[in-house]
């Protein structure tokens, strides 16, 4: 491959693993999300302003080996293990790293999301969703995080960075602390001292997979975000103006990339890729938390999300104490005659619209805890029902209809719901009505 051919094929793999630019523009077989008026207002986005969002994940190294056998001091302590037949691959089915990368005109906004932030309604990390439910389970997951529509989807393998980094002759990185771990097990040896370094491909891999400092995953975040603004930075060091875009190049690291994005109208990216600059990068507010089996997790508060959303993109907050415009449907699966009338009452006094609730009674007991079920559309929307009833929140893929229309947002009355409510004298007021 002659000089110039490698590095079409380097730029074009930097796109794809650093933003999953590789189709973003326009794509015959993916629907982009439309976004409503508020969330323009939240993102701060014009109705004829280009935006094009996506989720890059890096998929987590899996080590493996068939035992281990014990490394012994001469007084005979055990002082490590050494593999047997060790060997690691990239093709784990955790996420790493998950980016959330949107485009506003020519300015890219970088969100960085924790792998350890727990997800209640599925029982497990945000890192395992890929594994579970695939590249595009995660992409609608981010979706019900942050409030707003993700069009794409882009899994990597973390060593990707390597090859590209090296094929870039090293990047400019500024080590914010002192770093030193060594892993035996997993052949894994990080030193670096604190200070300006030019890093090869192997030291930006190893620089983006520490996590032994204070603040763990977030500090580790924080230095993928480091070296994501290194990478663009030495692209745009390139002459990039220069570059004639051949999509059949793209072939060479499509293989890394799992993604919905199709290499569509490439070449209209190629004229505007000079101009893109990346203006903000951040890291979704959380606090520490433990599960029920006691399992150390990070939360996320959808109204603190919201506020954090609209400051990152200088927009509007979303106001949750107003209800909002989409229909409820009630059903009443608690046992108790009467009860299912009680919430609608309870709800509309709130001052949500009584045309926008509707009750279904149902003869079936739900043993289960009064929860909320909601599509991907309302998800936000079931934020001021969960916080008006302090019931929990499930997102499901569809609700069947009810009377003739669609349907949304379920809350469903389970076996607590007479506890949440003098119920004996609420249902015998609503029966005299």
């Amino acid at each position: 491959m002659t000089r110039t051919r490698a590095r079409l094929v380097t730029l074009l793999g930097l796109l794809v693993a650093l933003v999953g630019l590789t189709g973003y523009w326009l794509s015959k077989d993916v629907k982009r999300g439309t976004l409503t008026d508020e969330q323009r207002r939240l993102l701060d986005i014009e109705e004829d302003e280009f935006h094009a969002s996506f989720i890059v994940a890096g998929r987590d190294i899996l080590y493996a080996n068939e035992g281990a056998e014990p490394i012994y001091r001469q007084d005979g302590t055990i002082i490590g293990w050494r593999p047997i037949n060790g060997y690691s691959s990239s093709q784990g089915a955790n996420t790493d790293t998950i980016l959330y990368v949107a485009i506003r005109g020519d300015d890219i906004t970088l969100v960085a999301l924790p792998r350890d932030l727990w997800q209640e309604d599925l029982g497990y990390r945000l890192n395992l969703v890929y594994g579970k439910r695939g590249g595009e389970g995660l992409r609608s997951r981010v979706e019900a995080i942050l409030g707003v529509p993700v069009d794409y989807y882009a899994i990597i393998k973390l060593d990707i960075f390597q090859n590209i980094v090296d094929a870039l002759g090293g990047v400019e990185i500024d080590v914010p602390y002192d770093m030193d771990y060594d892993d035996n097990v997993g052949g894994v040896h990080i030193h670096f001292e604190a200070g300006p370094r030019h890093m090869d491909g192997e030291d930006a891999s190893l620089f983006i997979r520490y996590r032994q400092s204070l603040r763990g995953d977030i500090d580790r975040i924080d230095n993928v975000k480091r070296l994501a603004y290194a990478m663009l930075q030495r692209l745009k060091e390139m002459n990039v103006r220069a570059v004639t875009l051949v999509p059949s190049l793209l072939d060479t690291y499509l293989s890394d990339v799992e993604t919905n994005a199709s290499p569509a109208l490439v070449r209209q990216l190629a004229t505007r890729l000079p101009n893109l600059r990346l203006v903000t990068t951040a890291t979704l507010p959380v606090e520490e938390g433990t599960t029920a089996s006691g399992a150390q997790v990070v939360f996320s508060d959808p109204v603190t999300v919201n506020e954090f959303m609209a400051q990152t993109f200088d927009g509007v907050a979303r106001d949750f104490s107003e209800p909002p415009e989409v229909g409820l449907l009630v059903t009443d699966r608690s046992g108790i005659a009467g009860l299912g009338q009680v919430y609608v009452d309870a709800i509309v006094a709130q001052g949500v619209p009584a045309e926008l609730v509707t009750l279904r009674e149902d003869d079936q007991v739900e043993p289960g805890p009064t929860r909320l079920f909601a599509t991907l559309d309302a998800w936000t929307d079931a934020d001021y029902y969960a916080e008006l009833l302090h019931a929990g929140k499930q997102q499901v893929a569809r609700l069947s209809p009810y009377a003739g229309r669609a349907v949304n947002l379920e809350l469903v009355l389970g076996a607590d719901a007479g506890e949440r409510v003098d119920h004996r004298t609420a249902v015998t007021a609503s029966a005299a009505r």
